[in-house]
C-alpha cells in the first residue's frame, strides 16, 4: 500500500494507540490520524496546478506532516512503526518495534509498546503472550486498574484495528 491509503492507515492506527495512552474517544483520534495521513501521503500523486493552488496543497500538507510527526512523538517512533505494521499484519515487525518501545525510558512510548504487544498477541492468539504483559499494562495504564478493564480496554482497540483493516481493504485476520 502506497500513496494515500499507506499515510491513513498510519495515521489511523497511531491514533488508535494514542487514544490508549493519552485518553480519549479512539474513534476521534483515529480519524484525525487517518486524514493526516492521507492528505501526506497524497501529496506524492497529486497533479500540479496553479502557483497559488499549490502553494495551499504545500500548506495543508505540511501541516498534516506536523499532525502525523506529533502522533509519531506521542507514542514513540518504535511504537509507531510497531501499530503500523500489526495494521498490515506483519505482526513478527510489530512484535519487535513493540518490545524496543516497551523498554523505553519514556512511560508514555512504553506503555504504547505493551498496549501494542497486547493487541498483537491477541491477534495472534498467542494467550501466554497475552497473559504476559497484561499485568504490565494493569501496573502501568493510569486508567486500567483492573482485569475487567483491560479486557474492556483490549476488546474495544482491537475492533478499532479490525475496522482500520476493513476501511483500507487489509486484511481483517491476518492467519
Amino acid at each position: 500500500m502506497k500513496g494515500a491509503g499507506a499515510g491513513a492507515v498510519a495515521g489511523a492506527a497511531s491514533g488508535l494507540i494514542s487514544a490508549l495512552v493519552w485518553g480519549g474517544d479512539p474513534g476521534e483520534h483515529m480519524a484525525r490520524g487517518a486524514a493526516a495521513g492521507a492528505t501526506v501521503g497524497a501529496i506524492g500523486g497529486a497533479v500540479e496546478g496553479s502557483n497559488r493552488a499549490q502553494a495551499e496543497k504545500d500548506y495543508e500538507a505540511a501541516q498534516e506532516q506536523r499532525e502525523l510527526e506529533q502522533f509519531r512523538r506521542d507514542i514513540g517512533y518504535d511504537a509507531f512503526d510497531a501499530v503500523v505494521a500489526l495494521a498490515e499484519c506483519k505482526q513478527e515487525v510489530a512484535i519487535a518495534n513493540a518490545r524496543v518501545a516497551a523498554g523505553s525510558k519514556n512511560g508514555n512510548h512504553a506503555l504504547a509498546g505493551l498496549w501494542i504487544q497486547a493487541l498483537t498477541f491477541e491477534d495472534q492468539a498467542d494467550q501466554d503472550g497475552l497473559l504476559a504483559v497484561t499485568p504490565e499494562i494493569i501496573r502501568w495504564d493510569r486508567e486500567i486498574n483492573n482485569q475487567a478493564q483491560f479486557d474492556r480496554e483490549l476488546k474495544n482497540t482491537y475492533q478499532g484495528l479490525i475496522d482500520i483493516r476493513a476501511e483500507y481493504a487489509l486484511p481483517l485476520s491476518c492467519s
